[in-house]
């Protein structure tokens, strides 16, 4: 939809992609609306991992403090097996600053 030659975007999910796309489409000059289904953001108990190239961007979008502040860097991880939980694959998670 177009509102006076604007084009109006809509966004499904407030996540980290969807709010960042979101951040990045308002200032490329867009209407931008999301839409959530939670109430309120809030943790999920659940740990992600953001890589190089994602972070270049959120560092781009001007949250690289909050992240570091609030971020976690692991010296290594492990994937583990489905079904019995063993370890098969320990990963050093690269050069720490």
């Amino acid at each position: 939809m177009t509102i006076a030659g604007q084009t109006s975007i809509a966004i499904s999910g407030g996540g980290i992609g969807g709010l960042t796309a979101a951040v990045l489409l308002l200032r490329a000059g867009f209407d931008v609306q999301v839409y959530e289904q939670s109430k309120a953001l809030s943790e999920v108990g659940a740990g992600i991992n953001i890589g190089p190239n994602a972070s270049r961007i959120l560092h781009r979008i001007g949250i690289a403090n909050e992240l570091e502040r609030t971020g976690v860097k692991p010296a290594s991880f492990v994937q583990r097996r489905w079904d019995d939980g063993r370890i098969f694959a320990p990963c050093p998670a690269g050069r720490r600053r």
